[in-house]
């Protein structure tokens, strides 16, 4: 894999070969399958982040495979090849970043090895490869670790599989939007297509907690525009300085509204 690839991986999915020299956490993956290290984890991570809740902790844990799901995603349909997002190929890492002088508290995996897996050259083993890869990463990645949270924790899995639609959403629009071909683009669609079509038992639930229907609302700042409510409150209310988001599906529309016409009158002043 060239420096090209690796770059576009670090900045846009959270995925690295370059080990932090400034860590306030890390460790294998495969190490948060264990009570006490998860436990370990969301004690030193939630304030970190400056949850005043451990449900905060656990959300944004959950939401650390945002990246590497969409990555899993491009990867496959503009290389045709993917990396191993297996547990025992990753390692958690925490440290502090620094954006414009502003530091904040990021997260990305560290990629213990960095050989592609190309896909199969017969085509008709290509769409049963693909999805082989797509729901590995869901059933033996993902589904693990937030199992792990929700032993130690205070939210359910379903809570934790909820943090991930909405940027599933967002990353699909991202990339219809990229300067790449209409064959990558075409690609890409039918892989996010198959995420939302795979079978619950991936997940361990009673339906695909990928396969989302979203509300739509005005967007504050444009009548004519519609945006997406998230598919689930990712808590950020629960951080110091916090929260409702616009787009948080716990308040109400007329909160929304009201949010609207005081952004709007702000605007005009």
């Amino acid at each position: 894999m060239n420096e090209a690839m690796l770059e576009l991986l670090e900045s846009n999915f959270d995925l690295t070969v370059k080990k932090r020299d400034d860590l306030l956490f890390s460790c294998p993956a495969t190490d948060l399958l264990d009570e006490d290290k998860m436990k370990q984890l969301l004690e030193i991570y939630t304030p970190l982040v400056k949850g005043n809740d451990p449900s905060v902790g656990e959300a944004y844990t959950a939401g650390w495979f945002r990246g590497p799901m969409l990555g899993l995603i491009y990867m496959l349909s503009a290389w045709n090849k993917t990396l191993d997002l297996s547990l025992d190929n990753i390692t958690v890492q925490i440290y502090t970043a620094d954006y414009n002088g502003y530091k904040y508290t990021a997260t990305n995996f560290y990629l213990n090895q960095t050989d592609l897996i190309a896909a199969p050259e017969q085509e008709h083993e290509h769409a049963a490869w693909t999805k082989d890869r797509i729901s590995g990463f869901f059933e033996h990645t993902v589904l693990p670790i937030f199992e792990s949270i929700a032993k130690v924790g205070t939210l359910q899995v379903g809570m934790l599989w909820g943090q991930l639609p909405t940027s599933l959403a967002y990353g699909y629009d991202r990339l219809m939007d990229m300067d790449v071909s209409e064959q990558v683009k075409q690609q890409a669609h039918n892989n996010f297509e198959l995420v939302k079509s795979l079978e619950a038992s991936v997940f361990a639930r009673n339906k695909n907690p990928l396969n989302v229907k979203f509300r739509m609302t005005e967007a504050m700042d444009n009548p004519d525009k519609q945006v997406r409510l998230k598919s689930s409150c990712c808590l950020y209310y629960h951080v110091d300085g916090g929260y409702y988001c616009y787009t948080c599906p716990r308040i109400k529309e007329s909160e929304r509204e009201e949010r609207r016409q005081e952004y709007r009158a702000k605007q005009q002043a």
